[in-house]
């Protein structure tokens, strides 16, 4: 599973337990080390528009640094091995680049994977949506990726 701002999304939540109860598994968390500039203040929730009006959220503010935006990505990646840990089922980690591709093929050097899942965010925030990251994963890596879209 490729994540990192949509970590604990419930959209990726809900395609994990679906996973998890048909059988046994287990997963591989990569967490691309996204840089600070690179996070998008109406994507991650700072902001949220809606028709005629804006909604300002004050539970979260993007990173200011990429030393910010690295321990919130292993906070978040953290979280989330603490909660598969919890329900039994056996994980990796690791914490990548920021490219989510050169990630993804460092990880594949040493490890085989029967498919990756990929949660972005939704459209237009999602920079990996705009740069077809799904579409260049199954090409590179030669597995079938499930794109998981959560709402915001």
């Amino acid at each position: 599973m490729v994540a990192n701002q949509t970590l604990h999304r419930p959209e990726l939540r809900d395609e994990l337990r679906k996973r998890i109860s048909e059988g046994p598994c287990s997963f591989f968390v990569l967490v691309p080390n996204t840089k600070a500039a690179h996070y998008d203040a109406v994507a991650v929730g700072a902001v949220l528009p809606q028709p005629g009006m804006w909604w300002w959220v004050t539970d979260y503010a993007p990173p200011a640094t990429d030393e910010q935006a690295t321990a919130q990505a292993r906070e978040r990646l953290s979280e989330m091995l603490a909660g598969l840990t919890a329900q039994g089922v056996p994980v990796q980690s690791a914490l990548g680049s920021s490219s989510p591709l050169e990630a993804m093929e460092q990880v594949l050097a040493d490890h085989q994977f029967d498919e990756i899942i990929l949660a972005v965010l939704p459209r237009p925030f999602s920079r990996w949506l705009g740069a077809d990251l799904p579409r260049q994963a199954e090409r590179r890596f030669g597995l079938p990726v499930t794109t998981v879209t959560t709402q915001r």
